[in-house]
């Protein structure tokens, strides 16, 4: 069994504004501090393929994820994959520009398995996609500031 997430939000701000946003990784927490407890580089070069960094969650329940840089294009897309406590997380982020409307839209999917989602199930999605909205929240609100 997986969970399955999809969210997309809009930004009054160019995509190069929320990226730069965006790729402070160690600042993540200051975003959504109910939610997450630290993000921090491990190794490799920060936002390149192969680079590895530190996630960790407070809820649904306290894990940390390892997330390696699967594969990323500046201000365009970004996909990561991680691990931990029996959990592997597949992400995907897509920036896009929409000219008529002057926003742009950054959108998700992460999708989640593993032995704990098999337990707990979709209970936990609602939290989940807090954490996602509120993360996105902060990011967007600075961004836009």
């Amino acid at each position: 069994m997986s969970l399955k997430i999809e969210y997309l939000i809009t930004a009054r701000c160019r995509p190069e504004k929320l990226w730069q946003v965006f790729t402070q990784l160690e600042r993540w927490p200051h975003f959504d501090p109910a939610t997450l407890s630290e993000a921090r580089w491990l190794s490799g070069e920060p936002w390149t393929p192969g680079a590895r960094f530190v996630l960790g969650l407070r809820k649904p329940v306290p894990i940390q994820l390892t997330t390696e840089v699967v594969a990323v294009v500046a201000a365009a897309s970004l996909q990561l994959r991680g691990e931990g406590s029996g959990v592997t997380a597949e992400q995907q982020y897509e920036l896009h520009w929409d000219e008529a409307a002057g926003v742009t839209e950054l959108r998700t999917v992460q999708e989640f398995s593993g032995a704990p989602i098999m337990f707990f199930g979709s209970a936990i999605k609602p939290q989940l996609e807090q954490g996602i909205a509120q993360l996105f929240a902060g990011l967007i609100a600075e961004a836009e500031g």
